[in-house]
C-alpha cells in the first residue's frame, strides 16, 4: 500500500467519514518526507519531523490530518500513544452508557478458546486491527498461532505492498514469500517491528503471506473506497480460486472487517463483498472499538476490567457473543483486552510475541537528551525492519528490549549521531 492510500484510507475508515474519496484527502509534504525518511530507516528523524509537524509548543495538535500519520507511526517507536494525546485531539466521540450495562450483565470467555472453536467451520478468519495500535498485532500473532494446528496456512494482510517494486518484478508481498526477509519496503504498517515479528512469527510456523491490496492497475481517479474494497475482495477471491484447500487469516484495518451492515451496495466493504463473492461465511472479528485508546469505550471497560483476569475476551449475552457500536450485526466476535500493564518501562503484551527482555549496554545510553535504541538480527542486512527499538531518555528509568534468543547488533539514532554496537 502506498503511503496516499494509507492516509486517505485511514481517514475514510477510522475516523467516520466511512466513504471519504481520495482526492478529497491533501497529502502535504511532511507527510512525503517523513515517509521517505522512514523508509531509509531513520524512525528518529521521522518522529522529530512529524511531531515538530503536528503539534503546537503548548501540545495541541495543529494539524488533524497529520495528527493521524504521526499517530500510525509513533508507537513504531513508543509501542504506545497516551490516550491523554487522543483525548486532547478530540479523536472519539462520547461513550454510550448502554455499554457499561450491557457488559455488567454479559459472560466472558476466552478469547483465542471461542476464535478456534469457530475457525473450524470456515477456511476464512478476517481480523481487523486499529493502525495506531501495535496491541492488536501482538494478539494477532496470538491468533495465528492458535489457527495454525487447524490447517490454516497462509496469512493474506492489507498491509503488505502489492505493486511490483519494478517492471516485471515481484511484489513486495511475492519476495517476503520468497525469502522470508521483512523489508522496510514490504509495506507502511509493517515497518513496526511488532507487525515485523508477528510476521516473522508467521513465516516460521509455515503460513504463506500474500498480499490482496488494491493494485495501480486497479485504481481509476475517481474510484475511492468503493473501488479499493472491491478490488481488496477481488484480488483475495483470485487466490481463493487457484488454491481451493488453502485456509487464510485475513489481516485488515478497521472497518474492512465488516460482513454486513451496508446501507448501500457501494458502502460495502471488503469483508462483505468476500463473502458474497466466495460464498464462504467468514469469521470477522472486530477488536477496533473497546480500545482503552478511545475515550468513549473507557467506561465500559472499567467495568469489563475485574473480569478479564488478565487474559483478551468475548463477552456473551446468552448464547449470543455481544457486538457494541457500529460493529453490531457486522461481525462474528469482538476482542475485549485486558488493561496495560507495564513491566520495566514497557507494556505487557511485547513478551506475547516471544522475546525475552534483554538489558541496554551502558555504553548506548544517553548521557543527555534522548536516543533511540535499536536491536537486529546480527546478520540482518541494513534495509531490514527491527526486531526491536525503544526510546531512551537520559536521567529516566532505562526500559529493556524485548528480543528472540539470536546473536544481536545494536543500532542507535538520535543525539545528533549515529552509532552501532554487537552483541553474540
Amino acid at each position: 500500500m502506498t503511503a496516499k492510500n494509507i492516509l486517505w484510507s485511514l481517514a475514510a475508515l477510522c475516523l467516520g467519514s466511512a466513504y471519504a474519496m481520495a482526492q478529497d484527502i491533501p497529502f502535504t509534504s511532511d507527510m512525503q518526507k517523513a515517509d521517505a525518511l522512514v523508509r531509509a530507516g531513520r524512525y528518529w528523524d521521522t518522529n522529530a519531523l512529524l511531531t515538530a509537524a503536528t503539534f503546537a509548543p503548548d501540545g495541541s495538535v495543529k494539524d488533524k490530518m497529520l495528527f493521524q500519520y504521526w499517530s500510525q507511526f509513533t508507537p513504531f517507536v513508543t509501542n504506545e500513544v497516551d490516550p491523554i494525546v487522543y483525548d486532547r485531539a478530540g479523536r472519539f466521540g462520547a461513550p454510550d452508557p448502554s455499554w457499561a450495562t450491557r457488559i455488567a450483565a454479559a459472560e466472558p470467555r476466552d478469547a483465542i478458546a471461542e476464535i478456534v472453536a469457530r475457525a473450524k467451520t470456515t477456511r476464512i478468519v478476517i481480523l481487523n486491527e486499529a493502525h495506531y495500535s501495535p496491541r492488536d498485532r501482538a494478539f494477532a500473532w496470538q491468533v495465528a498461532r492458535a489457527l495454525r494446528p487447524l490447517g490454516y496456512d497462509v496469512l493474506a494482510a492489507e498491509a503488505f505492498g502489492n505493486n511490483p517494486e519494478s517492471p516485471g518484478g515481484p511484489t513486495p508481498a511475492e519476495r517476503l514469500a520468497q525469502d522470508r526477509i521483512v523489508r522496510r519496503s514490504l509495506g507502511m504498517y509493517t515497518l513496526d517491528p511488532v507487525f515485523a515479528n508477528y510476521v516473522r512469527g508467521a513465516l516460521a510456523l509455515g503460513y504463506r503471506p500474500i498480499g490482496y491490496e488494491q493494485t495501480a492497475a486497479q485504481q481509476t481517479p475517481e474510484g475511492g473506497v468503493p473501488e479499493r474494497e472491491q478490488a481488496q475482495a477481488e484480488n483475495v477471491m483470485a487466490f481463493l480460486r487457484a488454491h481451493p484447500t488453502a485456509r487464510l487469516l485475513i489481516h485488515v484495518g478497521h472497518g474492512h472487517v465488516l460482513e454486513g451492515g451496508a446501507k448501500k451496495p457501494e458502502y460495502a466493504m471488503m469483508a462483505q463483498r468476500l463473502k458474497q463473492m466466495s460464498g464462504i461465511d467468514p469469521l470477522t472479528i472486530d477488536q477496533t472499538r473497546l480500545s482503552e485508546l478511545a475515550s468513549n469505550a473507557r467506561p465500559a471497560l472499567q467495568v469489563a476490567a475485574p473480569r478479564l483476569h488478565g487474559k483478551p475476551v468475548v463477552f456473551f449475552e446468552g448464547d449470543r457473543p455481544m457486538i457494541l457500536g457500529s460493529a453490531e450485526d457486522s461481525v462474528d466476535l469482538q476482542i475485549v483486552h485486558p488493561p496495560r500493564r507495564y513491566v520495566k518501562g514497557r507494556p505487557d503484551w511485547p513478551a506475547n510475541l516471544g522475546g525475552r527482555p534483554r538489558a541496554i549496554p551502558r555504553d548506548l545510553l544517553p548521557q543527555r537528551g534522548a536516543r533511540l535504541i535499536q536491536v537486529f538480527a546480527a546478520d540482518a542486512s541494513d534495509d531490514t525492519v527491527p526486531l526491536d527499538q525503544v526510546l531512551v531518555e537520559a536521567g529516566k528509568p532505562v526500559p529493556v528490549l524485548m528480543v528472540p534468543n539470536v546473536p544481536i547488533r545494536f543500532v542507535t539514532q538520535g543525539n545528533g549521531a549515529m552509532v552501532a554496537g554487537s552483541s553474540k
